[in-house]
């Protein structure tokens, strides 16, 4: 009876691996949305500017599709940062997530062996 009150169940052994592995899909899928979120956005900024490039007809038109472009980079360089920001907090959301699953963990198996 002592013997089996110290030996944790298959189900007490795999929880840390199981949370652990559910963090790790749930991070993996926010980042493929992501990612596939990204890939649309420069897809229709690179498509869009195909389109424009092709409408310029004279200098005057050159001239407000450079300057046009000039403010469609100021727009992906601010976008980029703010990708960068989100997925920083991703990381860290998903390392947060981790170590209280490690310190429960410890704290479960400080508790069985005293």
């Amino acid at each position: 009876m002592i013997a089996k009150q110290t030996i944790p169940s298959f189900d007490e052994l795999v929880a840390p691996v199981v949370a652990l592995n559910k963090i790790a899909l749930s991070y993996t899928e926010k980042l493929v949305e992501f990612n596939l979120s990204e890939l649309r956005k420069q897809a229709d900024v690179a498509l869009t500017g195909w389109r424009e490039v092709l409408s310029v007809k004279d200098a005057e038109a050159a001239k407000d599709y450079l300057t046009h472009q000039s403010e469609v980079a100021r727009k992906v360089v601010e976008d980029y940062v703010a990708d960068a920001k989100a997925v920083t907090q991703m990381n860290q959301d998903v390392a947060e997530d981790v170590r209280k699953v490690v310190e429960e963990s410890i704290a479960k198996a400080s508790k069985q062996a005293v």
